[in-house]
């Protein structure tokens, strides 16, 4: 890829965006070895972490699961959905105001992710880069600058 003719026409800015997007279509094709036996993908599987980890025993507003994915709110509407019919999830509205709904995970959906967690972390350290850890700090704190950087714009 560095070598080829196209490759070498491209701004450093565009070499970076490419190598980015090519990066992780080859980390999420990895990943979905391990989360598609168990009919999820990575949208759902992060749907069910950040409800788990974020929500806790008292649940999560819908809309904050959409602002910690950075996505839709009619998407992660559709992604619920999915997971309530498969009996991941729960939605229940508040009692303060009845157009918050509360998401919680259930037992089944926490099972799940405890299930699949060793094969999980198992891929991800076969992804992480040979390189050393101060590298890896440094790719690190330069990706947050440029998502840091997006998000201001």
């Amino acid at each position: 890829m560095q070598n080829s003719l196209y490759f070498n026409k491209q701004t450093v800015n565009s070499k970076l965006i490419y190598c980015t997007a090519f990066l992780w279509t080859k980390i999420s094709q990895k990943i979905d070895k391990v989360l598609l036996p168990h009919n999820l993908n990575t949208a759902k599987f992060n749907i069910l972490m950040v409800i788990k980890h974020l929500g806790g025993d008292n649940g999560i507003k819908q809309n904050e699961i959409s602002e910690q994915l950075l996505t839709t709110k009619s998407n992660i509407t559709k992604m619920l959905d999915k997971l309530e019919l498969e009996g991941y999830i729960t939605r229940n509205e508040t009692k303060k105001d009845k157009r918050i709904k509360l998401v919680k995970i259930t037992k089944n959906g926490s099972d799940l992710l405890d299930s699949i967690w060793k094969d999980y972390t198992e891929c991800l350290d076969e992804l992480s880069p040979n390189l050393p850890e101060n590298n890896k700090s440094e790719l690190l704190n330069n990706l947050y600058i440029w998502l840091n950087s997006i998000n201001k714009s």
